[in-house]
């Protein structure tokens, strides 16, 4: 509920015998006492202000059991106001109010204070965020980035590959799929959990750094059964099954149903480093114009003097 639901509401009922209509004007005042009213429930349900860390920063909430935007709630840091920027979030969903502290520092320590007005009363609540609890609160946060930040680089294996394959023996089989990540994943390929050696009967390719393929020459019947696809970097990858069943020709195509095997991820081996920003380049210093030389017999100095006045003769 927000200032987008104001307006006229109208309902209508109606039979052979004629209708009825009736409507309410949600705007002005009536919009009003109706915030004002969520804001008495949400204020008399409010919890105390527990920290909450994320991937972007550290998140303070308090539950409620009812929030919207329209209410009037105020955050404060060290008894100033807090006014929403890139920065600081301050928002909340249909049963939370927050504000999120992105990317924090040490001025970002201290005491918050959220307060939840209606038409008669305020509801505060208030929470320091210093000692142990930023501490506690800063390296969960540290970890979640650190994860966030893997899964978003890890490799993966964006599509292309189907759950089954059905093929007459001696033709040739192409699992072909997209993948990513960065930096590029290594792309490993396997049959019955055994390596596939490239040789002239497998040929593994990779295609522009994203294109992976698996390509069976002349498949026969000892070429049915279950291969995976494994995509890793340093930030981890996953692994996805493919079952292939090879038959006879004029032999009836077997029915192969598709086990569920969801996609396994790969976690990282290695502790995760977020590398840091590369620094801007400063911006280059405008060149000095030389000066113009001097005419020939003439010094520098003595340039912008006038001539003296030659004496008259009488």
């Amino acid at each position: 509920f927000s200032k987008k639901d104001k307006g006229i509401y109208k309902a209508t009922i109606s039979d052979d015998r004629g209708k009825d209509v009736s409507q309410i004007d949600i705007s002005g005042q009536a919009f009003d006492d109706i915030i004002n009213e969520l804001s008495r429930l949400a204020g008399s349900s409010s919890g105390e202000l527990v920290i909450h860390p994320t991937a972007e920063g550290i998140r303070l909430q308090s539950q409620m059991k009812y929030y919207t935007e329209e209410m009037k709630i105020n955050w404060s840091h060290k008894g100033t106001k807090i006014s929403a920027s890139e920065r600081l979030r301050v928002g909340g969903t249909p049963h939370m109010a927050s504000v999120e502290i992105v990317e924090p520092t040490d001025k970002d320590k201290g005491v918050y204070t959220v307060e939840i007005f209606d038409a008669e009363k305020s509801y505060t609540h208030t929470l320091e965020l210093s000692g142990q609890a930023y501490d506690n609160a800063y390296a969960e946060f540290l970890r979640l980035k650190a994860e966030a930040f893997a899964e978003k680089n890890r490799g993966k294996v964006v599509g292309g590959l189907p759950d089954v394959v059905t093929i007459m023996e001696h033709k040739t089989l192409s699992l072909t799929c997209t993948v990513c990540g960065d930096p590029k994943p290594q792309v490993t390929w396997s049959k019955n959990d055994h390596e596939v050696e490239p040789d002239d009967h497998y040929v593994v390719a990779m295609d522009s750094g994203k294109f992976a393929s698996l390509t069976i020459k002349g498949v026969g019947l000892e070429d049915s059964g279950k291969y995976t696809m494994s995509v890793l970097n340093k930030y981890g990858g996953e692994s996805v099954d493919i079952t292939v069943a090879v038959y006879k020709h004029g032999d009836k195509i077997p029915e192969v149903k598709p086990v569920p095997s969801p996609k396994r991820i790969t976690p990282p081996k290695q502790p995760i480093i977020i590398p840091a920003p590369a620094a801007k380049a400063p911006p280059p210093t405008p060149a000095t114009k030389a000066p113009s030389p001097a005419p020939p017999g003439k010094s520098p100095s003595a340039r912008g003097i006038k001539s003296p006045t030659p004496t008259r003769k009488k």
